[in-house]
This record gives structure tokens, C-alpha cells and sequence, in this order.
């Protein structure tokens, strides 16, 4: 008889701050519900909200219809494992499979789920924000928070698709609209949703142009996807070089991840006419006003669209491109659970950095 256990390895964030303030303990473990599995994780990834959850969100930082996140707090929206354990009412999963952790779960209650805005819906608590996230050995969830992973699929890379890619779909295909043989502009594109955004575009049909603040960036990120990469270090020059890059006539669509502002206003400079924006970063800085007038969108009649994470189609989407061998994600390092700290002070660094920092429980 296999014994199912009652405690778990987690890192826990008690007072925001730097990596310090993550604590890496021993943790009990929820008692499993009638549709709950209890999961035993292969793979959680570092990404940027993490590193902002553990500093502590700006003052007045709150999503309209989610609760103020906890504290103390368990961070980690992303991660694969194996069921060890499922409660007596589930349908969908059994002991032994492989699963990726759902990073945007939908409410199918919500006035919004029913607009066909389920990333929108209210009334639900996301795991690694209002939850326990997955900076665990263990998890313990409904099984709904889960989706398969097919038995060929790596684990790793079932970890840190669902997000930067599910989130991507939904900005390239639904915010942006892009048809194949538009032009993209995607800054910040470095990060994890630079690369998968640039991944999926590509595999679109759209030709892409990437920037980088930090010139030794720049091989890295043309080796990491075979893109077009402008140095923004002298912003004049940046601009003039996507001019250059259209034939003067600009790009058909701008994405920001950088949440710097001259970028975001850099992003809306060398738009075309009839040309859409999507600032996708979560915030800005310095914080304050867009960098846009009135006249700005009057003069291109330029779409700006928000986005707000992706929709379950989105996700479901993403994990049939990778069951498909078409979606890849470098990792930059992979660290144990209790190095937690290492790994946000080495994502932190930014510049020395590209591709997804993981955290392996079981090593």
C-alpha cells in the first residue's frame, strides 16, 4: 500500500523583500477532497510575477473581482508532476498522470466565462497568487486545475508552456488579430514572454523584429529565435533601424514586455498607419500617464488593447502545439527547491540571462 503523505518542502514568502525573505520549510498538506489529486512536482518555474509577489505589488495594485493576495504566501503559478493520490469523486485524472499546472483557470460560473472572457472571471482563487502556488513538493488541487500532459511530452517543457505561450496565443490571435505575413514588433523580448511570443509569430507566418536594451544580449537573442534584433540602447537609432528594417512604412504590430515607458512610446513610433499596440507587461516605469496623447491615435488611428492572460481555449491550444513537437522553451538553469532564493537573485540579474529558471523539488 503506497502512503500518501502529509507534509510537504515548500517555499513560503512571509514579509515581502528581497530572495531572503523566501523560506524554505516543511509544510502539512491539506486533506485531499472528494475531486482533489495530490500531485508530486517534477518542475516549478521562476517568472517575473513571482520576483513581484515577493517584493510586494505597487500600493493600490488589485485585479477587479480577485481577492488581495495572502500573506504568508506560496509563490509559483507554473509546474508539472506526476498524480500520486486522487480523491474518491474524480473523473478526469488517476493515479500516474503526468500533468501541467493550469496557470489561468476559469470560473464557469462567471458572468465574464459567459461573455467568453473566462481569464477575466471572477470569483476564483488562482493558485500561486491568492492559493498556494507550486514552490512545493508536493500540491494539493481540484483536479480541474490540472490538464494532462501525453506520455512523449517532457514534463519541463509541459511546466513552462502554459503561460508565456497560452498567454502569447491570446495577444497574437484575439488582442493584436495579426494575419500571416504581418510584422511584429516585440520588445522586452528577452524574457520568457518575448521568446514564446516571437516562437508563436513566427510559427504564424508573421516576420518579427525584436529589441534588446543590452548590446550583449543581442547573438543570444538572434540564436535563441532566428529574429531580427534592434539594440535600444540610443533610442533614436532604435527607431530609425525598424524604419529602416520596413522599408519606412513601420510595423503592422507592436507588443511591450518591458514596461519601460520610452519603449512602450518607442513601440507606438514606429507603428504603421492603422497600426495595433498591446502594452502586455502588467505595469510601467517610471509609473505614471501612457507616453500617448490623443492626437498620437488620431494621427495613425492606432488600436491600444490590453490583455489580461489567456483564455482556456488559449491554453489548450498551446499544449496541442507542443504535444505536436512545435514549441520549445531553452531553460537557463535548474535549481533545487530549497535554492529558491538563488534562482529569483539569478533571474534578478536579467542581463546574464536567457530562457526559464526552474526549481526541481526532488533534487
Amino acid at each position: 500500500m503506497t502512503l500518501i503523505p502529509t507534509t510537504t518542502a515548500a517555499v513560503r514568502v512571509y514579509e515581502h523583500g528581497g530572495p531572503e525573505q523566501l523560506v524554505h520549510e516543511q509544510r502539512p498538506l491539506p486533506a485531499l477532497g472528494p475531486t482533489d489529486v495530490l500531485v508530486a512536482v517534477d518542475t516549478a518555474a521562476v517568472s517575473g510575477w513571482d520576483l513581484k509577489y515577493r517584493r510586494g505589488l505597487q500600493p493600490g495594485t488589485k485585479l477587479p473581482g480577485r481577492n488581495p493576495f495572502p500573506m504568508p504566501q506560496q509563490l509559483g503559478r507554473e509546474a508539472a508532476g506526476t498524480v500520486v493520490a486522487a480523491g474518491p469523486d474524480t473523473r478526469l485524472l488517476h493515479v500516474g498522470d503526468r500533468v501541467a499546472a493550469v496557470v489561468h483557470p476559469e470560473n464557469p460560473h462567471a458572468p465574464e466565462t459567459y461573455r467568453g472572457l473566462g481569464n477575466l472571471s471572477t470569483g476564483i482563487a488562482i493558485p500561486g497568487h491568492q492559493g498556494p502556488g507550486a514552490y512545493a513538493e508536493y500540491i494539493v488541487r481540484d483536479e480541474r486545475l490540472f490538464l494532462p500532459v501525453p506520455d512523449h511530452v517532457d514534463l519541463e517543457q509541459a511546466a513552462i508552456t502554459l503561460w508565456p505561450y497560452g498567454t502569447s496565443h491570446r495577444v497574437l490571435r484575439d488582442r493584436l488579430r495579426v494575419t500571416a505575413g504581418d510584422t511584429l514588433l516585440v520588445t522586452g523580448a528577452a524574457g520568457p514572454m518575448g521568446l514564446a511570443t516571437i516562437q508563436l509569430a513566427q510559427l504564424f507566418g508573421l516576420r518579427v523584429i525584436a529589441t534588446t536594451r543590452h548590446a550583449e544580449r543581442a547573438d543570444a537573442l538572434r540564436s535563441a529565435c532566428s529574429a531580427e534584433v534592434v539594440v535600444t540602447d540610443d533610442l533614436d537609432a532604435a527607431r530609425h533601424a525598424v524604419r529602416d528594417l520596413t522599408h519606412g512604412q513601420g510595423v503592422d504590430h507592436a507588443v511591450d514586455y518591458s514596461t519601460h515607458r520610452d519603449l512602450l512610446r518607442l513601440a507606438l513610433d514606429v507603428l504603421r498607419l492603422g497600426g495595433r499596440l498591446c502594452p502586455a507587461a502588467g505595469e510601467q516605469n517610471p509609473p505614471g500617464p501612457m507616453p500617448f496623447t490623443v492626437f498620437d491615435l488620431t494621427r495613425l488611428e492606432a488600436d491600444i488593447v490590453g490583455v489580461r492572460g489567456a483564455r482556456h481555449e488559449d491554453a489548450l491550444r498551446v499544449m496541442a502545439l507542443l504535444a505536436d513537437g512545435k514549441l520549445h522553451s531553452r531553460i537557463a538553469a535548474r535549481l533545487p527547491l530549497a535554492d529558491a532564493a538563488k534562482a529569483h537573485e539569478l533571474m534578478e540579474r536579467g542581463t546574464t540571462v536567457t530562457g526559464r529558471i526552474l526549481l526541481k523539488p526532488g533534487t
